[in-house]
């Protein structure tokens, strides 16, 4: 294979490149019927290139997952918590709504989930990223019952995993239901979710 365009590369721009090569064949292809060479192909380089960067696909994976949890917990660390636990979770459902119009992500969310469920390496890996998004968000829901301006005393980690588990079963939803109002429904779970621990619900108007 002729190689172009990415011997004055650094290590990041190099990784960020095959990270997004694989995320494409993964997308198209799945991940078992995925192939490295198909990646390599995708992102111009050498078989030996790619794998000095990943040794296999199981490490491709793993940093995809990697990738999406930096990506989520820079949102999270960006809420205008100032303003209230609401207004941030429905910052944080924007954030999100954005990943349910993109097919693209479903399909790789969806692989993901279903790779973890049968490879106890990605499945860690998830469970940690899981593990690492609650907790913060859990920080957010502590504060908030701290400072009285909500009224459930749930433990805040129950609280962060429901909300991580409904949007789980949004996006499951969103990808086979086409004619799925996401954002309907997303505005009545901050309504729910309002009620359920004792605090007014604001007008959202990022969720239209």
């Amino acid at each position: 294979m002729k190689v172009t365009g990415t011997r004055n590369r650094s290590f990041p721009e190099r990784r960020e490149t095959i990270l997004k090569a694989a995320c494409g064949v993964f997308v198209r292809s799945g991940f078992h019927a995925a192939s490295m060479k198909d990646i390599c192909a995708a992102a111009g380089m050498s078989p030996g290139s790619v794998y000095r960067y990943f040794p296999s696909k199981d490490a491709l994976i793993e940093a995809l997952i990697e990738a999406d949890q930096t990506r989520w917990a820079a949102a999270m660390d960006g809420l205008p918590i100032e303003k209230g636990l609401l207004p941030a979770l429905g910052a944080l459902a924007e954030f999100g709504l954005r990943d349910l119009e993109d097919r693209g992500f479903l399909n790789l969310w969806v692989e993901t989930a279903a790779e973890a469920s049968r490879n106890s390496a990605v499945a860690a890996r998830l469970r940690e990223s899981y593990q690492a998004l609650q907790g913060r968000l859990a920080s957010l829901i502590h504060a908030a019952q701290k400072s009285g301006s909500i009224q459930s005393e749930t433990d805040p980690r129950v609280l962060s995993c429901l909300i991580f588990a409904a949007f789980d079963g949004l996006i499951l939803r969103a990808t086979f239901d086409p004619h799925l109002d996401a954002r309907a429904l997303t505005r009545g779970f901050l309504e729910f979710i309002g009620r359920a621990i004792g605090a007014r619900t604001p007008r959202q108007k990022g969720l239209r």
